[in-house]
């Protein structure tokens, strides 16, 4: 008889889902964070392409498949505070430091970070038990146009740097969705145990 027919709750499968999310929470903390700075400090070539864009682009790439992997591992329930939390921890790390270039490109991230991810999650949610890579592809690639324009625009006033940005994100969420498939052939989870 199980645990849960007994009465009882069996309680690995969260320890072990728990164990995953703490991880992956924190790098996304980091990554936002992170590329909040670096957009403020730096502009990259976007490997393959003949573009420019502020160097934060590809921890928000990384970002954009995390959040969907989150949301597998855990549900919707813990992964949108968890984004909007990172916007406004982000912001605070930024106004702590006295990174007074970093305000706006913090307020733009936030603002941005938050509708695109929402979107995202919107696309995401009914797709991912039926194809967990397409969800992640489609889904990152939506919130990458919308995280783009956004934040170009509130952070620049300009949308000079949006292919850069555009491709730069299109190339991680390319990587992540490739993990993505790869850990689906080599550690499959039940449909049952990823709602």
């Amino acid at each position: 008889m199980s645990a849960r027919l007994r009465g009882g709750l069996n309680t690995k499968p969260t320890y072990h889902k728990m164990k995953l999310f703490l991880p992956l929470a924190a790098c996304y903390l980091g990554l936002v964070i992170l590329a909040n700075w670096l957009a403020s400090a730096y502009v990259v070539h976007v490997p393959l392409t003949p573009y420019m864009a502020p160097a934060g682009v590809f921890c928000i790439g990384a970002v954009l498949v995390l959040r969907d992997w989150i949301q597998q591992l855990r549900g919707l329930y813990w992964t949108m505070p968890l984004v909007y939390v990172a916007g406004l921890i982000s912001w605070g790390v930024g106004d702590l430091a006295g990174w007074t270039s970093l305000e706006k490109i913090a307020i733009a991230s936030v603002v941005a970070f938050t509708v695109s991810e929402t979107v995202e999650a919107v696309v995401f949610t009914p797709i991912r038990n039926r194809n967990l890579s397409l969800g992640v592809a489609l889904s990152g690639t939506i919130g990458n146009a919308i995280d783009s324009l956004l934040f170009l625009v509130i952070a620049f006033g300009s949308l000079g740097f949006f292919w850069g940005q555009f491709w730069g994100k299109t190339e991680m969420i390319v990587i992540g969705t490739l993990f993505t498939m790869m850990r689906r052939r080599l550690v499959p989870i039940a449909a049952s145990s990823a709602s």
